[in-house]
């Protein structure tokens, strides 16, 4: 489902790459997004104990910094951002069902989305299922560091965590005593 194109063109572009541009996240784009988000996404927010997923996203979209990025057609192409309400901030990202059709526009803007961050974020930290190596692959590529392991409702995670190295800034200086 497409978003219209009146709505589209009221859209403030953060930042625009070819026909690609990065847009914020609001609830009006939540039942737009609903109709094409992965799957492994909805298993993921059930997992945390959501059992309404338009109400989690409306939730993100309210609580969160979070983009999404739409291609030359107007389409979703992966909303991402950053959940302000953790010890650390945290980088997410919800894919779309056409995550395999568009795996190179979504490696650039991930990277694109990393960049912006860095601007603002002294660390990130993302936490992903240890059932989803092309993700962990992902954060890795994206310059995250696998630090530890957590567990959350029998769901084993991967702890990450990447630090800006344009800011003056220690991961956890218990865990890794270098400076950046």
């Amino acid at each position: 489902m497409k978003g219209s194109r009146n709505s589209m063109d009221n859209e403030v572009r953060i930042m625009e790459r070819g026909s690609y541009y990065l847009t914020p996240f609001l609830e009006e784009h939540v039942y737009e997004f609903i109709h094409i988000i992965h799957p492994e996404n909805i298993r993921e927010f059930t997992q945390l104990g959501h059992t309404n997923i338009v109400d989690a996203l409306i939730e993100v979209a309210e609580t969160s910094e979070v983009y999404l990025v739409r291609d030359g057609n107007g389409e979703i192409v992966f909303v991402g951002g950053v959940l302000l309400d953790m010890d650390n901030p945290q980088m997410f990202a919800l894919f779309t069902t056409k995550i395999k059709d568009n795996f190179t526009l979504l490696a650039r803007g991930s990277k694109m989305l990393v960049n912006f961050f860095d601007k603002t974020y002294p660390l990130l930290t993302m936490t992903i299922s240890a059932e989803y190596e092309a993700m962990l692959n992902w954060a890795a590529w994206l310059g995250f560091e696998p630090v530890g392991f957590s567990e959350y409702k029998n769901t084993q995670y991967v702890e990450f965590v990447r630090c800006n190295l344009q800011k003056n800034s220690v991961v956890n200086s218990l865990a890794r005593p270098v400076m950046h």
